[in-house]
This record gives C-alpha cells, sequence and structure tokens, in this order.
C-alpha cells in the first residue's frame, strides 16, 4: 500500500463505486428526497483516511485553514461555530455596536464537489507531499 501512495497509483478494481439513493424522508415519489450515497471498497476507504490525515496535517502545518473555518476541521464543529458566533455577539452588544446576522442554509451546497476546482486547489497550494500525485489519481480516474 505504501509502495502504491509513493507512486501515486491505484489498481482500477479499487476505483470502483456504486451510487445507492438514500430517502431523506417525506415524499418517496420526489428525486429532491432523496441523496446520493457513494458505497466503495474498504481498500479506497483507507486510501481516503490517509489521503485526509495527510492533507490536513499539510493544511494545518502550513496555515492555510482559515481561522474561521470550523466545518471538517479537527477540533471544530458546527458547536464550536456557534458559540464563536454567540461570542462575537455578545462582545459587539457590550461594546455598543449595532450587529446584524443573516443566516443561510447551505445544506444542498455539499451534495456535490466540482473536482476541477478541488484539482486547482490542491495544484495552487503548491506542496511537496508525496501523496499530491495520488489525490489528482483518486479524483480524476474514480469510477462510478
Amino acid at each position: 500500500m505504501r509502495k502504491r501512495m509513493d507512486e501515486g497509483k491505484i489498481p482500477d478494481i479499487f476505483k470502483l463505486t456504486y451510487v445507492a439513493p438514500i430517502h431523506k424522508g417525506g415524499c418517496k415519489l420526489k428525486a429532491e428526497q432523496y441523496r446520493p450515497v457513494t458505497l466503495m471498497s474498504y481498500i479506497m476507504k483507507v486510501f481516503e483516511r490517509v489521503l485526509k490525515v495527510n492533507i490536513m496535517e499539510h493544511l494545518v502545518t502550513q496555515k492555510l485553514i482559515n481561522p474561521g473555518q470550523h466545518g471538517f476541521v479537527p477540533g471544530r464543529s458546527t458547536q464550536t461555530q456557534l458559540l464563536q458566533h454567540y461570542c462575537d455577539v455578545n462582545e459587539a452588544l457590550a461594546e455598543g455596536i449595532r450587529i446584524d446576522t443573516v443566516y443561510l442554509d447551505f445544506a444542498k451546497a455539499f451534495d456535490k464537489v466540482n473536482h476541477s476546482i478541488l484539482l486547482k486547489k490542491i495544484e495552487n497550494t503548491q506542496n511537496k507531499r508525496k501523496t499530491r500525485n495520488m489525490d489528482k489519481r483518486v479524483l480524476k480516474q474514480q469510477k462510478i
């Protein structure tokens, strides 16, 4: 497995995935009531976890994560984001600063990731990680 990662090569059989529709609730006749779930081999899941750890380590050590980012960051969550917002609002009110809050629902924004944009972002980090080629190959060659 280590050799495969260093070479950035994954056998085609491991890249095969299946997309299954999972009902979210409501009317079962409406397509929007389903979300796609990708089922992949356990070997690819292990590859994915290794890549995630490597990418997150790089982002954290290079300080490429915005301090305001809470989702998908180790030690942070939607709860920490809400607490931070609550503190910011209280601080502003204590200082007599006028504050407006707008809440948006981005639930559907995370249903799809544009791989070409993600690949450009990977390229723009100009990192020297061994898994860089693996990142590209996994995204470009995933078979559905």
